[in-house]
């Protein structure tokens, strides 16, 4: 089967961006620790600062039509130092698909299934991964629908059920923070879940032609940004101080709904729904890593610039499949790599408040506008106004 140009459509790009930020609020811990009681401002904040990332990936897919990242990088730098930094982007795509395997792993042994191993979590996890790319990556985006449904029905219904448990005064005292603890956290905000959606350049072929992508980009990012800030919110009034203590506080909160004693439990049905995000990020950071090293591993040393034009378009597979020859090996890779990549969750949300920020930002931001420079310098690709 072969993908084709008009596969999957602008609303599904929004939703399918709603539903992979979605799979981050779990590790919303780190963002608390950092700005505490005013860390669901941080939410506006991100999603304001994230918008000129939008514009820049925008900008590199407007000037190369129907490319993917990798395929502007062999464009603008040329057949080696393009790899080089096609590299560097397989390696971060790689890295989150790992990290975030490694979260989905511990929550499920801390939470869920205690007696059986991490190891054979997150086994059956990339084995779900790799079924569900094998069945396409057109269909999964075309599933987020109803996975953005009962991610958002999760949390409003859950909001809801602990109103008589919040205690508004946790917010107090607004604001008073020290000036780079709002800077640190509003980073966060912006690399951690937002900038993410860089895995989304690999996907872009796939649109329909001539699709405005900044607007779904920035709907998805809006929906999304509203959806942190109501559970942060709800974290930090249910929990209050605890909130900072736990290490993952968007869960704990939820263990707080019991109506009369009949309604309870009500955590297991949110854990299932995290699941099933974490399966829909991590098969996109898979998609978008085992599709980018096919073709750098594929690619014509003699391909450049100039023969931009005759390039295959991403998706277009030798094999008739709709996902990349290399995907089981990249799931192989991505597994043993997430078996190593922390020994804990703290040491997890320790990494994300602190170093986790600058790592991304060399690749959401830096080799992005590096990018984009270079190739208006010399001109490739057509130069076109960037509509939203």
């Amino acid at each position: 089967m072969k993908l084709e140009q008009g596969s999957i459509s602008t609303k599904d790009l929004m939703i399918g961006i709603i539903c992979f930020i979605q799979a981050t609020v779990l590790r919303s811990g780190y963002i608390v620790g950092i700005t505490r009681q005013d860390s669901w401002a941080m939410a506006v904040t991100g999603f304001l600062f994230s918008l000129p990332l939008v514009f820049i990936y925008a900008a590199l897919l407007k000037k190369h039509p129907g490319k993917n990242l990798i395929e502007i990088d062999d464009i603008i730098f040329g057949p080696v130092l393009g790899k080089i930094i096609s590299v560097l982007y397989l390696f971060f795509f790689a890295s989150l698909a790992a990290l975030n395997a490694r979260d989905l792993g511990n929550f499920v042994a801390d939470y869920m299934m205690p007696e059986t191993p991490i190891t054979v979590i997150i086994l059956i996890f990339m084995i779900g991964c790799v079924y569900t790319l094998c069945k396409g990556i057109e269909n999964l985006m075309h599933l987020s629908a109803i996975l953005a449904i009962l991610s958002i029905g999760a949390i409003v219904i859950n909001f809801i059920l602990v109103l008589r448990d919040i205690q508004p005064w946790f917010l107090k005292p607004l604001f008073q923070l020290e000036p780079m603890r709002y800077v640190q956290g509003t980073v966060s905000v912006v690399t951690v879940p937002m900038g993410e959606i860089l895995a989304f350049t690999m996907l872009m072929p796939l649109l329909e032609k001539d699709t405005k992508i900044v607007k779904p980009m920035v709907l998805g990012l809006l929906f999304s940004a509203v959806t942190i800030g109501i559970v942060i919110l709800r974290d930090i009034v249910t929990l209050g101080p605890l909130a900072e203590i736990v290490s993952l506080p968007s869960f704990e909160s939820v263990r707080y709904v019991s109506i009369s004693g009949i309604l309870t439990r009500m955590e297991s049905v949110y854990a299932v729904v995290l699941v099933i995000l974490f399966l829909f990020k991590v098969s996109i950071l898979l998609y978008a890593f085992a599709l980018g090293l096919t073709e750098i591993l594929s690619r014509n040393p003699r391909h450049s610039a100039d023969s931009e034009g005759q390039s295959c378009k991403a998706g277009y597979f030798k094999s008739q499949k709709s996902h990349p020859p290399l995907l089981f090996i990249c799931a192989a890779l991505i597994y043993f790599y997430s078996l190593f990549v922390f020994e804990s969750v703290m040491e997890n949300v320790n990494w994300g408040a602190t170093t986790a920020p600058f790592f991304a930002l060399t690749f959401e931001f830096l080799l992005p506008v590096v990018s984009l420079l270079v190739a208006f310098l010399r001109g490739n690709g057509r130069a076109k106004e960037v509509q939203s």
